[in-house]
């Protein structure tokens, strides 16, 4: 299945960074033409990447990427995409500068939160347990946050991963975010990159085509899908 959707739509090059468009090989929205792949340990500006993800994974929160670009672009340029800036800027300064990710007030919260517990995540790669504790990270942000900052081989059950897997018969019925994630989890590689690349390319194909009204004879998987079939 994976190997049909990378065949459709080409490498990823998941995690996007906004800040670094133009540089390093990325286009203008931060993407870098390859198989997508975590944070590499000894980057030299590894810490910032991660910080950049981790916020990007709050901003996308219920609402389009497009939003979270614009709004880790403003960040970036009145200099506030790091945790300690984000600590002391003025709360009201922040809900302005992220206004385009939407739901801004919660989100500006929810940034502070983070930035308030990161430093102690340079120091410890957090658990996902320590993760869900900080204010508005769930299951999903943080599972993102320990694929693509910190390389944690973890299967990202997000709404579009539910979706495919209910359509092509992994699952009969509608679930809920853990039980997908821990059953393709169990049956896919445990290797960071492997699922850095399987998230990028199931939320490519649930924009593209698997979604909520789905284009089927648009889709590479219809030989296989029972959706597809009908």
């Amino acid at each position: 299945m994976l190997g049909s959707l990378s065949a459709a739509y080409g490498p990823q090059g998941w995690w996007p960074l906004p800040s670094l468009a133009g540089v390093d090989g990325r286009n203008e929205a931060g993407y870098k033409a390859a198989y997508s792949t975590p944070v590499p340990a000894g980057d030299i500006n590894a810490a910032q990447a991660r910080f950049e993800i981790a916020a990007g994974a709050v901003l996308a929160q219920n609402t389009a990427w497009t939003g979270a670009t614009r709004a880790l672009l403003a960040l970036h340029r009145a200099g506030l995409l790091s945790p300690e800036a984000l600590t002391g800027v003025d709360e009201a300064i922040l809900c302005e500068t992220i206004r385009p990710a939407g739901t801004f007030k919660t989100k500006a919260i929810y940034l502070k939160a983070l930035s308030a517990a990161w430093l102690g995540f340079e120091v410890e790669t957090p658990s996902r347990k320590r993760l869900l504790t900080v204010q508005g990270i769930g299951y999903e942000t943080a599972d993102c946050i320990l694929l693509y900052c910190y390389g944690q081989p973890v299967f990202i059950g997000d709404a579009y991963a539910r979706r495919l897997l209910l359509r092509v018969g992994f699952f009969d019925s509608p679930q809920g975010y853990e039980a997908p994630r821990l059953a393709a989890g169990s049956v896919l590689p445990s290797d960071a990159a492997f699922l850095a690349e399987a998230h990028a390319l199931i939320d490519e194909h649930g924009k593209c085509c698997c979604r909520a009204t789905p284009r089927c004879a648009e889709c590479p998987l219809k030989a296989d899908c029972p959706q597809a079939r009908r």
